[in-house]
Formats: structure tokens, sequence, C-alpha cells
């Protein structure tokens, strides 16, 4: 009775300790990738909090260009610009496009769902309101929506030919037009 406890008690220690182990390896590899992260906005040289952005040794607070900006939610880099997308309301955001060379912003798009391919900005759609736009603010659709419906999502498709819109109606049910590019 002894050694068959003693067993028992070494085989649930193993099991534990092999628990253990398996839950420190997916902490290194989260670290692992938390530190990928991190090295790679380190690398950029850019940060944020708050509504301000910083590039090299400058710091921008967003709100100088945009009062109704609340927070920056995000910086993604695409080529030798930073797309800064900033909360500014319920309804539509703020994306402030900073140029890294120049280190300055070009410009502000106002709207929801920019996209863009091939690591090129110029490349990017977004919506606002009932309507969608090219990069440069020109108008590639505009749709006639009830009240309560709105266009939910972008997405590229047929190699960058086609532009999926998801409108999401008042009745919670989906309708995806398809506008070729």
């Amino acid at each position: 009775m002894k050694h068959t406890l003693t067993v028992l008690i070494l085989l649930l220690a193993l099991l534990l300790s092999s628990c253990g182990q398996n839950k420190d390896l997916k902490h290194e590899e989260i670290q692992d990738s938390t530190d990928d992260i991190l090295q790679s906005s380190e690398l950029t040289g850019f940060s944020f909090e708050g509504t301000v952005f910083h590039y090299g040794e400058q710091s921008y607070d967003v709100t100088s260009r945009v009062e109704a900006i609340n927070s920056i939610l995000s910086a993604v880099p695409v080529g030798e610009k930073i797309v800064i997308e900033c909360h500014a309301g319920p309804e539509n955001g703020v994306y402030c496009i900073f140029n890294t060379v120049s280190e300055s912003f070009e410009t502000d798009i106002f709207g929801n769902h920019l996209i863009w391919h091939s690591d090129d900005i110029t490349t990017a759609v977004y919506s606002f309101w009932s309507d969608v736009y090219t990069y440069d603010g020109k108008i590639i659709k505009s749709y006639d929506l009830a009240e309560n419906d709105l266009i939910y999502d972008l997405a590229y498709s047929d190699k960058h030919a086609k532009l999926n819109v998801t409108i999401l109606c008042d009745d919670g049910t989906e309708q995806i037009d398809i506008i070729d590019l």
C-alpha cells in the first residue's frame, strides 16, 4: 500500500510538472513573440500614448491636427508612411498619415475601414458614412442606405481587382456588394 501511494504521488508530481513545463513553454513563446513586436516597433522608432505620437526624438499631439481626436488606437507602418488610426467619435474615426522621410504629417482621412495592399498607402480605400473613397478622396461608390444601415467592412478580392463592401442592415442581415476597381 505504501509503495502504491508513493508511485501515485510520483505520477501526480510528474503530471503536474509536465503541465507547468507546457505552460512555461507557451509563456516563453508568447514572450518571444512580444519581444519581436517590441523590437520591430523599436527599430522603426515610433510609439504612441493617449493622443501623442512619437517618432524619433519628436512628439506630435494629433489633437493639434483634429480637435475631435480623443485617443490613438494604432500606428502601422506602410512603406515610408505610418498610418495612425485615431478615435474621434462613435461613428467615424480619423487616420493621420505620417511621412517618415519628411517627418511630417501628409493628410488626415476621416472615415472607417481604411485598407491598402502591397505596402503602398496610395492603394488605400475607406468608407465615410454611405460612401467608399480612394486614398486621394475620389468617391468610388455611394450607397443609398436606410437610416440604421452602415458600411461594416471593406476587403480586397480577386488580386486587388475588386472590393467587397459589406453592408450591415438594420435587421441584422448583411449584404455584400462587389465593386470592380
